[in-house]
């Protein structure tokens, strides 16, 4: 089932202040002098568009759209992971990385735990198991146990994103925005752990924060879309 249209053309109206504002923070963020209050501010408004976009979507969000809330709630914790990783301290940033650990569980219960497919899980354990081998032979001990703990939770998000996708015959276009966001954040993730612990990755901004505005974009539009699918 592909979404109608109508339905794509009202959601890139809506979202046009999400596009504008990830454009001003790749620029903004290029100016090294900029205070940091202001940087983090605009990292922060892409994502406050987005919940903006979902709030849209869901008048009665906290009677009657259950997965929204659980969507709204991810986005606010990334928020405050965003602004918790622009700070030069490595207790911030394992507050930020729990932040994100927090927003992927909420991902997770709005993606729902139904089909299981467990084919879809094996595969990307093994990319998780695979990705944390790679990132081990560079990592001290107590930051591999963190990563642990934050690719299990990243790894089961993608695999609840995208259980109606990998070995599933009747997928929907939805499904797949959605399974493409949650690959899209473990690419982001991996690519920001890569340059700050094992070598640094040729133009790590861009890609880091290209593929994580469009995971969080993705997913909010996967979840959305599906939400309205159900008539819920």
């Amino acid at each position: 089932m592909v979404p109608p249209p109508s339905m794509v053309g009202s959601e890139l109206a809506i979202l046009v202040p999400f596009f504008i504002t990830a454009c001003i923070y790749m620029i903004v963020n290029l100016i090294s002098s900029l205070p940091l209050w202001m940087k983090g501010l605009t990292k922060i408004l892409p994502i406050i568009c987005l919940c903006m976009f979902v709030v849209h979507n869901g008048k009665k969000i906290l009677c009657s759209h259950h997965n929204l809330l659980k969507l709204l709630m991810g986005l606010m914790f990334s928020a405050v992971g965003d602004v918790l990783l622009l700070m030069d301290d490595i207790k911030f940033f394992i507050g930020g990385g729990t932040m994100f650990a927090l927003a992927h569980c909420f991902y997770t219960w709005a993606f729902g735990f139904k089909p299981l497919n467990l084919r879809a899980g094996s595969l990307l354990a093994t990319v998780v198991v695979l990705g944390l081998i790679f990132l081990s032979r560079c990592s001290k001990m107590w930051q591999m146990l963190l990563l642990c703990c934050y690719c299990v939770l990243i790894g089961v998000m993608s695999w609840r994103a995208n259980a109606e996708v990998l070995f599933y015959r009747q997928r929907t276009a939805t499904k797949v925005t959605g399974g493409i966001g949650a690959v899209l954040f473990m690419v982001s993730d991996f690519t920001l752990a890569t340059n700050l612990l094992c070598f640094p990755v040729p133009h790590d901004l861009l890609i880091v924060m290209t593929t994580y505005y469009l995971a969080q974009l993705f997913i909010t539009l996967g979840i959305v879309r599906d939400n309205k699918m159900k008539g819920d």
